[in-house]
């Protein structure tokens, strides 16, 4: 993947090996990202001994000012110039800090008081969620800069996302078995948080030696107001505001399940020996889907896959409420089921951005990859701020004792957190993502047309 198409645009055809140096990061991000996603709040109250509620505030607040870190994030890459690109140095400057801080995080001293621990956790879960976006917001961005042809963004984002998903499988299946093996408790996770950070830090590395920006027209141009032009550019792209406010109800219905599991299968199911299972199906079936709903997003376009997917999610959740206390094995395949439908949460979103920012160039006649990104990363920020506040509300406000039995309406609370409250969130989200306007035939329409613009200039 050196070079070319400088000054203009990048081919169509990535090879496999540009496909897989680009993708093999996102194995690592998804490690250190879903390592506070799906066990965070458990290590927060039952391990670290913080309260639901406060557990559930340090998720939000943290979350709430990283958000507002990303737009800021994508615009200074949009305008950054260096020998390695754009957005290639912000992989290392962000990797390596938010290594450090996952350490701090899951390793911390010995600390007598809960307000000292409230403390303790909030500043080291906010700077390491500020140094993965440095990370995380240019590392998605690349996308754009590497093809312009709509569906071998689409397989291309099928291949990081594959290693995302593998990444996610591999930290659910494997951390709570880890941390037993590493002697349990803070130890175990200390221990854990370790392998995780430099597993994380080594793949990033990789690719950034394995890429190379190919979209070479800066997003910075002569004149003053650039800021305030671009952000109005954002605001106006409607097909991004509608993509961005769908995946962000999606997100909160997401990781409201992903973070109350744990509880679920503990609790409910008196079953916590099936938790790595449970992730494990739920994250394998995530991986297998992906191909399907390629094969779906080329036939019948990337919206119609990305709600099909959601629709199953949603039609599963009640069956999971009524059922899956009783019965392990059925749980564990509504699971699976889930899990395939959860699989184009994963790929849609992220191939249908790129689209995007297209549209903002045929719009405003300036790319904007950066900034978009940002603000579609401030969704995801936000879409994880919400549900840690909502498990850690509904859970103090149902009685939940940490550690400890838990009485009827606690358990209720978590079967709900599990369906009926996310299902609300994924039926939201559908509703927006039937509105994207941007088909197959109108983005080959705006390519050609931007195309012949560049052209008219030269």
């Amino acid at each position: 993947m050196n070079g070319g198409n400088e000054g203009g645009r990048a081919a169509n055809g990535l090879s496999v090996g540009g496909r897989l140096g680009y993708g093999v990061a996102d194995f690592g991000i998804s490690l250190a990202f879903n390592l506070p996603a799906l066990f965070l709040l458990y290590f927060f109250t039952d391990v670290f001994l913080i309260s639901s509620a406060a557990a559930g505030l340090i998720l939000f607040f943290a979350k709430i000012i990283d958000a507002f870190i990303s737009p800021a994030m994508g615009y200074l890459s949009d305008h950054t110039s260096t020998r390695w690109g754009r957005k290639r140095p912000y992989l290392v400057l962000g990797a390596v800090p938010a290594a450090v801080c996952m350490v701090m995080l899951y390793a911390p001293p010995s600390i007598p008081g809960e307000f000292q621990r409230i403390a303790y956790a909030m500043t080291a879960f906010t700077l390491f969620c500020v140094f993965m976006t440095m990370l995380s917001v240019p590392y998605t961005a690349l996308t754009a800069d590497l093809t312009v042809d709509s569906h071998q963004r689409s397989v291309l984002t099928g291949y990081r996302i594959s290693f995302s998903v593998t990444g996610t499988l591999v930290g659910a299946a494997a951390t709570m078995p880890l941390v037993a093996a590493f002697g349990g408790g803070v130890s175990g996770f200390g221990a854990v948080g370790a392998l995780y950070a430099l597993t994380m830090m080594g793949l990033v590395f990789v690719s950034f030696f394995s890429v190379r920006e190919r979209t070479a027209r800066p997003a910075r141009d002569p004149g003053g107001g650039a800021l305030a032009r671009d952000l109005r550019a954002v605001f106006r792209n409607r097909p991004f505001i509608i993509l961005t406010l769908g995946v962000m109800m999606h997100e909160i219905a997401l990781n409201t399940m992903a973070g109350v599991v744990v509880y679920f299968f503990k609790y409910n199911m008196q079953s916590e020996g099936l938790i790595p299972a449970a992730f494990a199906v739920l994250m394998s079936a995530s991986a297998l889907s992906i191909p399907f709903y390629l094969r779906v997003s080329k036939r019948r376009g990337k919206r119609f896959a990305y709600n099909l997917g959601m629709g199953m999610v949603a039609a599963l959740s009640p069956a999971i409420f009524f059922f899956a206390e009783s019965n392990p094995e059925l749980t564990i395949f509504l699971f699976a089921l889930v899990g395939f439908g959860l699989g184009t949460l994963y790929l849609s979103p992220w191939a249908m951005v790129p689209d995007t920012v297209e549209y903002a160039e045929w719009k405003t006649g300036r790319r904007h990859e950066g900034l978009l990104y940002g603000f579609f990363f401030f969704s995801y920020k936000l879409s994880v701020a919400f549900p840690g506040l909502i498990v850690g509300t509904v859970l103090s406000l149902t009685g939940y004792t940490p550690a400890g039995p838990q009485g009827p309406e606690a358990l209720l609370g978590i079967k709900a957190l599990l369906t009926v409250i996310p299902v609300v969130f994924v039926v939201a989200g559908m509703l927006l993502i039937a509105r994207f306007p941007i088909t197959e035939e109108l983005h080959r329409r705006m390519v050609r047309e931007i195309n012949e613009r560049i052209s008219s200039r030269t």
